[in-house]
């Protein structure tokens, strides 16, 4: 009966042994989970603030965009001004 009660004593230990490696294994693992999901909302953090960034400068660029076109607009009315001036020289015939 003594050799059972060591067999089973063995076998615990063998048992407790493996738990204890298991959890040592699984505690590392949520470590390497734990960094890994800072790693990721910081990555997401810098995403919702470059989308910020790019959503100004889009902005930006569309006002700029407009101010161009406001200004083409009137380049186009001050050449056609001036080529009527100078249509109306050609038809005096200086």
């Amino acid at each position: 009966m003594g050799e059972i009660d060591l067999a089973n004593l063995d076998a615990l230990e063998e048992k407790i042994n493996r738990a204890a490696e298991l959890i040592n294994r699984l505690r590392q693992e949520k470590i390497a989970l734990e960094q890994e999901n800072k790693e990721l909302k910081e990555k997401i953090n810098s995403l919702y603030i470059n989308k910020e960034e790019l959503l100004k400068e889009i902005e930006n660029l569309k006002v700029e965009k407009e101010r161009n076109e406001d200004y083409n607009k009137a380049r186009e009315e001050i050449k056609g001004k001036i080529e009527e001036m100078l249509g109306k020289f050609d038809e005096l015939d200086i």
